[in-house]
């Protein structure tokens, strides 16, 4: 392995250096790169519209809402912990408050220095403690109200100030959805950068180590770059963003791509009796064509199936997922040929020390089949019990590693409080009006009781902002209709806009949630809020807010990736029919590719993996794998008619995709598994998935399809 070379163990020959026809490809690329990174804003964007389309129950829910209030649950939170009771705290409280003010996009502050008198008028206000004073009063908030969901400059410029101001006697903490979601795309942001390129390294060595070419290695290289800038290209000109889901679209086109072009390049070596390039690149192409459509067609199925859900990061993955499998293929079979064209000899051997190691796997292999297929099911035996249990509605916090500043400061501040705004509209069943004080004890008494609940931080609402009136001078006398006409001045920040309908029969009640210890979905926490609601005589005629989103957005994440999987091996079963041309090999197939689901899913089910949105879609990325290989193992077994009997037909299928399906499974481990070493947890999980989807699907396809396929 002293250098690399096309043909490291065949006679010296004559090959061309590179052909106009890939000089041209290469130049396109570079042009191509130009044009992306100049053009296209790879920020992935999350913003409070992005989980539904305007046309969602949800969304236009969430919507109604803000038609009728005056909404402010747009909050970064700044948690502050030192002496409160000392005047060098209130005054730091008091300076920071008048800075904040000052940084365009925040539209006000609210502290014990803006807001409540005082400090002991914030302890004793029943509306002031809630939304404050944490809940151990060894801290004090500062409510950042914002317009929009993120804005990086804005929040840029708050961690910036709050930094400055950290000192051991005035420790800050930041948290608030929009705040929470900066975090996330800087995450997502820097490691796809950092990690996409050590992947790629990663799998540039090892494509070099197995092939032994660098004409293969460069084709490849152009190829999976040109499938890449065309998809974001193409995404950009349909107006489709860059989102949590569609973040790693990158990678899946390049594992698409790459995956391909394995078998192509497989398919290539093993042909015979053609002596001149054109002609063997055309019987490879002819070998495999057939096979990648059917490929391509699964895949694109799958993801063209997202496109009817209601929830946006999916529809969006949908469609951008339909466009890089369609682009994949094309660039496949009219880009990477022109590469292989440039290699002439009569047949090109694999290296003999890579030769020599895949023979060893697969004599060790082919011995301990029995083991493996053993293993395989076990794990589902184990593991299917688990799948009910999945945690597919993760908290917030399950984002950032345990180990890191950021969850820190926002366990603190959930474990005081909660972090995660819930928006409840709330009415008298009879039609009411909520402007009596025999309304008034019903409304504080539901207070009480939401208080109680596990999942319920602080909740600021009517029946706050009515205790509070209750604390002036005279109150017995306080018409309540006054009263919220008065609140409704711009003196006061029109904040009986925030709580009250004009009609007054409709009150809202903000909740902040909590998340660590979470135990249910949030769909379920919604409704059994829902039902403590309805025991007292009211009804929740609108719900919103980023909790309940995140709910659905979760519960849809769930059905869509998750329990729909059962209508696409359906249908890949249906197209195994018509390529396979066997009712038999079909099922096998059907059955094979159900077997890939069930063990990742279980794994992650049995170790209580948070499955969060940005690693979900990897289970639909690994079970594409294992239905091309299998339909690739079906296409060498139709051609291999020669052979005699079923079993050796198979046999000789088995040993021919050996070393096809054991190098697309190297190469994406070991591109894959770089991930593992992120910061952030969402990319360690959609790494570790693929890299556990890989392994299962290739022995899958290699031990336990051929069996059932196999005819006695």
């Amino acid at each position: 392995m002293s250098g690399l070379s096309d043909t490291p163990t065949s006679p010296r020959i004559k090959k061309k250096f590179l052909s106009l026809e890939t000089l041209v490809f290469i130049l396109l690329t570079f042009l191509s790169g130009t044009v992306l990174f100049h053009y296209i804003d790879f920020t992935p964007h999350v913003d409070y519209d992005f989980f539904f389309s305007n046309e969602d129950m949800h969304f236009q829910a969430d919507t109604s809402i803000s038609k009728v209030f005056t909404r402010k649950d747009s909050q970064i939170i700044i948690s502050v912990s030192g002496n409160i009771y000392s005047a060098d705290y209130a005054n730091k409280i008091k300076y920071l408050n008048s800075i904040l003010k000052t940084i365009k996009g925040v539209t006000g502050v609210k502290s014990i220095s803006d807001g409540p008198r005082d400090l002991k008028d914030a302890i004793e206000s029943p509306f002031w403690s809630r939304l404050l004073i944490a809940d151990n009063k060894e801290s004090t908030n500062v409510v950042v109200l914002v317009q929009g969901s993120s804005q990086n400059a804005m929040i840029s410029k708050i961690e910036n100030l709050t930094s400055v101001m950290d000192e051991p006697d005035f420790h800050i903490k930041i948290s608030g959805f929009p705040y929470i979601i900066e975090q996330i795309q800087k995450q997502l942001k820097k490691d796809l950068a950092k990690f996409t390129i050590l992947s790629f390294l990663l799998f540039a060595v090892v494509v070099v180590l197995i092939f032994r070419s660098w004409r293969i290695f460069l084709g490849i290289i152009i190829t999976c770059s040109n499938a890449s800038a065309m998809t974001f290209m193409l995404s950009e000109l349909l107006q489709l963003k860059v989102g949590l889901l569609t973040a790693n679209l990158a990678t899946i086109t390049f594992v698409l791509t790459l995956s391909q072009i394995i078998f192509l390049t497989y398919n290539w070596k093993s042909v015979r009796g053609a002596n001149n390039p054109q002609a063997r690149v055309d019987e490879a192409i002819r070998m495999t064509c057939t096979a990648s459509f059917w490929c391509m067609l699964t895949t694109l199925l799958g993801f063209l199936s997202l496109m009817s859900v209601p929830a946006k990061p999916l529809r969006e993955l949908g469609i951008s997922g339909a466009i890089t499998t369609i682009l994949s293929f094309v660039t496949v079979y009219t880009i990477y040929p022109a590469f292989l064209r440039t290699i002439e000899t009569v047949h090109l051997s694999i290296d003999g020390n890579v030769n020599s190691f895949f023979r060893g796997l697969y004599i060790i292999f082919q011995k301990g089949r029995v083991l493996i297929i053993l293993a395989i099911m076990g794990t589902i035996a184990l593991t299917i019990p688990k799948l009910w249990e999945l945690n597919t509605d993760p908290s917030l916090l399950s984002y950032f590693s345990k180990k890191g500043e950021i969850h820190d400061g926002l366990l603190y501040i959930d474990k005081n409080g909660g972090s995660s705004p819930l928006v409840i509209v709330v009415a008298d069943k009879n039609g009411q009006t909520l402007d009596t004080n025999r309304i008034y004890q019903r409304l504080w008494e539901l207070q009480q009781d939401l208080e109680r609940q596990p999942d319920v931080g602080t909740i600021l609402s009517l029946p706050t902002l009515m205790a509070e009136g209750k604390r002036l001078p005279l109150s017995f006398l306080l018409n309540w209709n006054w009263y919220f006409q008065a609140l409704e001045q711009p003196q006061y920040d029109y904040i009986a806009k925030s709580f009250i309908s004009a009609d007054r029969k409709s009150g809202l009640f903000l909740l902040r949630m909590r998340e660590a210890d979470r135990r249910q979905p949030r769909i379920n926490v919604i409704q059994n809020l829902g039902a403590v609601i309805d025991k007292h005589g009211f009804k929740p005629s609108l719900v919103g807010g980023i909790y309940a989103l995140q709910g659905h957005l979760s519960m849809l994440v769930a059905e869509s990736l998750i329990y729909s999987l059962g209508k696409l091996i359906g249908i890949f079963a249906l197209i195994a029919f018509v390529f396979g041309r066997s009712l038999r090999i079909s099922l096998a197939m059907a059955l094979s590719i159900g077997i890939i689901p069930l063990c990742i899913l279980g794994v992650i089910g049995y170790f209580k993996i948070p499955l969060d949105t940005i690693a979900a879609p990897a289970t639909n990325v690994a079970i594409g794998m294992g239905i091309d290989s299998m339909i690739h193992m079906v296409n060498i077994f139709h051609l291999s008619k020669h052979l005699s009997t079923n079993s050796a037909r198979w046999a000789h299928v088995s040993r021919q995709m050996w070393q096809p399906i054991m190098t697309s499974m190297l190469v994406i481990c070991a591109g894959f598994g770089i991930f593992f070493f992120s910061s952030f947890p969402p990319t360690q999980r959609f790494g570790g998935t693929i890299v556990l989807g890989s392994v299962i699907a290739a022995f899958t396809a290699l031990f336990i399809f051929p069996i059932l396929a196999k005819r006695k």
